[in-house]
């Protein structure tokens, strides 16, 4: 885990883009966490949107009770997986 102030992250932004990765690196204003910058692939999007996101979780939740929602075991059945 890298720590380092808001100040150095912006004047080397790329290098920090680099070291994230690695490993996290949080990023301080005034000496506590403000932000941490982490590698994300392009397939964990949707799950980083899913965990982080309200705006998208309140979508989906939107869609579903538009839709009716599925349970595991009809969504198996009807793939026939």
């Amino acid at each position: 885990m890298k720590v380092a102030p808001m100040g150095e992250v912006r004047n080397n932004f790329a290098k920090y883009l680099t070291a994230c990765e690695e490993e996290p690196v949080f990023v301080t204003r005034n000496g506590k966490i403000a932000a941490v910058i982490e590698r994300l692939e392009d397939a964990d999007v949707e799950d980083f949107l899913l965990e982080r996101s309200a705006r998208f979780r309140a979508m989906l939740n939107a869609a579903k009770r538009e839709r009716g929602g599925v349970s595991l075991k009809e969504y198996r059945k009807a793939r026939r997986i």
